[in-house]
């Protein structure tokens, strides 16, 4: 009996759900995609393998990296289709259809042609030529007489000679099935130059129309293509492009003629030609010979057996794994993060003012990054575009649980679902959502650092406020606005300044003296003399030591990584259980901090990037799933309300927006 295994948790099973993701199961051990021969009836999955266009470029993205890639490859190699500008001038086989492509107009339009020559009982007013032995057929077949007289025969049919041209010949079935093979090659090479296309048009259009994205992002997409295309690639890309098409017309012309009329549709040619006569010495049919031998050579694919298409998709499905691992140190190290190798498929990332973050990929590509909780991210080697929206969606809901938080990494765009947050790969606690990307994706890489700031910044920031218990301890200056004590609770509430920190080593020497000369003379008069003072302001002078490490970070720009000012919001409760703080950078005017949510009560992370564009006019103009990316991509922790409105954002762990009433984040 077949085991079928979850990639995403849970317990082998012996058959499969009724409804199922594509490669979201392993079968004896290989990844298991859209195939349903021999799976009970009514069993559907949701998503297909992705095109070949996809899954080539993953491979080759896997070739560039390297075979056992280190993070330093990864993160010094663009996660985009490679050798972009290579595929955008002609191939081999673009150069023979150019070459030769008027030879096989003209075997088309003027083909070679053998005479039939057929005897057959036809008609008499039907016959035309009539060989010599049409008499002695006619005397043996008195069927085939009208009457007879006494002295001849009149006859109603008679044996005649038919004389009609043979089209079918091997020579023009090779052409015609050349036609047939040359269309299907260019229209998928037509397809990826336009993929290439649309990556050129994409990368001009964000660094030409800054009214509509944050230049910031515009610049980093430009950059990213700038180390990836080469300055002549839209020039090759064009005329490229230009001849591709003409062939393509030309070819298709080629349909309406008399010879592909005349031969059958099923007349099918073997890969090795026959080397005929007319093969080898008609000059143009000559040429066509050679056109076949190049798509044969450049431009075909054998057929897989079972094991060979398993094999295939097998590599592929790993290709995919090694591209989601790509993108998440990419993202790391946009971000900041510095990775440690720790072993195969296990790395430790650091970056000052946040908690160390364990990362590993295990056997079955799922990428997991990990404090006290953790974030599994998928790969699903499927493109879902296709999937019924509602059943997509009633399983990405099945998978939701409170232990981890879960993306499924499938191909494509993002998928239309009508939880637009979960489409977009937008995390709140406990729930899975969906990232769709590609390496033809000029902001995949942008997208998956926006996923992970998000959520880094939720699991990974130390706990705010730096707080202890400290009793006995005399009362701090009124004016220090960075520290503050209320018995027993000692609180920081944001990064001293070495002002501060001078300040508060006199304030504690003096204490400290005040209290030693108080002991002394206590010891010197025999007198009892409290303890708890002295210790109190020890223990006050390590707090101190410690805050700036714990409290790192909140005063450097997320968006540029000037210097912020920050304002602590103390709260209400004395040891700043309900404390929030908010910073603006003095170099760009972004903000970020912490705020309280209306919904359950938490505090989660929010910055407000200066974007140099109204956020209100973009989002209004940005359709609900590509919003924030296409606008402020990476610049990103909590996800701005959807309104646009200034200061307004989705709480990162239970998503409801600071607004409550609005109407757009409430519709989902």
């Amino acid at each position: 009996m077949t085991g079928f295994r979850p990639r995403i948790g849970g317990r082998a099973r012996a058959h499969l759900p009724t409804t199922f993701l594509c490669d979201a199961w392993t079968r004896e051990g290989g990844r298991f995609g859209d195939e349903t021969v021999g799976l009970p009836e009514g069993t559907t999955a949701l998503g297909r393998w992705p095109a070949e266009l996809d899954t080539d470029a993953v491979v080759r993205l896997a070739e560039a990296v390297g075979e056992s890639a280190s993070w330093e490859a990864m993160a010094a190699t663009p996660p985009v289709a490679q050798k972009l500008a290579e595929r955008a001038r002609p191939q081999p086989l673009d150069l023979e259809i150019a070459r030769h492509l008027r030879h096989l107009q003209h075997v088309c339009h003027r083909p070679r042609l053998h005479l039939r020559v057929e005897e057959e009982r036809l008609p008499v007013s039907r016959a035309r030529r009539i060989p010599v032995r049409a008499v002695a057929d006619l005397v043996s077949h008195p069927g085939d007489w009208e009457h007879r007289t006494l002295r001849s025969i009149q006859p109603s049919r008679v044996l005649a000679r038919q004389i009609e041209d043979e089209w079918n010949l091997y020579e023009n079935r090779v052409a015609v099935r050349l036609v047939d093979h040359l269309l299907a090659y260019l229209a998928k090479r037509l397809e990826e130059l336009r993929k290439i296309k649309e990556i050129l048009d994409a990368s001009r259009d964000y660094s030409e129309q800054m009214q509509r994205t944050s230049y910031r992002r515009a610049g980093r997409i430009s950059e990213l293509w700038s180390d990836t295309l080469e300055s002549k690639t839209e020039e090759e890309l064009s005329r490229t492009m230009q001849r591709l098409e003409l062939a393509q017309r030309d070819l298709q012309s080629l349909l309406d003629a008399s010879l592909y009329r005349q031969v059958p549709r099923r007349q099918s040619v073997a890969l090795s030609l026959k080397p005929t006569n007319i093969l080898v010495n008609d000059p143009h049919y000559r040429k066509v010979a050679a056109l076949w031998r190049a798509w044969v050579k450049y431009g075909h694919k054998r057929q897989e057996t079972q094991q060979q298409r398993a094999k295939r998709r097998s590599t592929e499905a790993g290709c995919w794994d090694r591209f989601a691992l790509h993108l998440v140190v990419r993202g790391l190290v946009d971000l900041g993060w510095s990775l440690q190798e720790l072993g195969p498929g296990r790395w430790r990332a650091s970056r000052d003012g946040s908690l160390p973050v364990s990362v590993t990929q295990d056997d079955g590509g799922v990428v997991r990054l990990s404090t006290d909780r953790s974030l599994a991210l998928v790969p699903l080697c499927a493109d879902l575009s296709g999937a019924d929206p509602d059943a997509l969606e009633g399983l990405v809901k099945s998978l939701d649980s409170n232990k981890a938080d879960v993306v499924l990494v499938h191909v494509g765009a993002p998928t239309a679902v009508a939880d637009v947050e979960r489409a977009g790969g937008w995390i709140f606690r406990g729930r899975t959502a969906l990232f769709g990307c590609s390496p033809w994706g000029i902001d995949s890489e942008e997208r998956m650092a926006r996923l992970l700031r998000g959520w880094l910044v939720r699991v990974a920031s130390p706990a705010y406020p730096v707080a202890t218990e400290v009793r006995a301890l005399e009362q701090l200056p009124k004016t220090w606005a960075w520290i503050r004590y209320q018995e027993p609770h000692l609180v920081a509430l944001r990064p001293p300044t070495p002002e501060d920190l001078a300040a508060s080593a006199a304030w504690a020497s003096a204490k400290a003296k005040e209290l030693d000369t108080v002991a002394r003379r206590a010891k010197a008069a025999k007198q009892a003399f409290a303890v708890a003072p002295r210790e109190a302001v020890r223990a006050f002078q390590r707090f101190v030591d410690e805050a700036p490490a714990k409290l790192a970070g909140m005063d450097v720009c997320p968006v540029c990584g000037g210097e912020g000012m920050v304002e602590p919001r103390p709260g209400r409760h004395a040891d700043g259980a309900d404390a929030t703080w908010w910073a603006m950078c003095t170099a760009c005017g972004s903000e970020w901090g912490t705020r309280p949510c209306t919904g359950c009560g938490s505090r989660y992370h929010a910055l407000a990037a200066q974007a140099g564009l109204d956020l209100a006019d973009a989002a209004e103009n940005t359709p609900d799933l590509e919003w924030p990316d296409r606008v402020l991509g990476r610049d990103v922790w909590a996800q701005p309300c959807r309104s646009g409105t200034p200061g307004e954002y989705r709480c990162s762990e239970c998503g409801v927006c600071s607004a409550r009433g609005c109407r757009r984040c409430s519709s989902s």
